[in-house]
């Protein structure tokens, strides 16, 4: 854990070695062409709350580990409106 903290006050946490572990099995999409999965932040959270439920991990922590690691968002082919998901790759 480092000592960063959001506007909440809450301390930031590391979701990097979560993220490192996705990435075993994904890797960045370069385009929606490319992508095989559209996760959003919520569904990544929730799978390491799962895995690791003392882990504090939050939404905001695994959206500053996804785009550190390389992860961009986009929108899925033929969806109406606006919904924003993590583009990946299956390996």
């Amino acid at each position: 854990m480092n000592d960063k903290q959001d506007k909440n006050n809450a301390p930031e946490r590391d979701a990097g070695e979560y993220i490192a572990v996705l990435m075993g099995y994904f890797r960045p999409a370069k385009d929606d062409k490319d992508t095989t999965h559209y996760l959003t932040t919520s569904e990544v959270c929730d799978a390491i709350k799962r895995l690791d439920p003392g882990a504090g991990i939050r939404n905001e922590d695994v959206y500053n580990a996804m785009l550190a690691s390389g992860f961009q968002y986009g929108c899925r082919p033929g969806t109406v409106g606006v919904d924003f998901r993590w583009m990946l790759h299956e390996k």
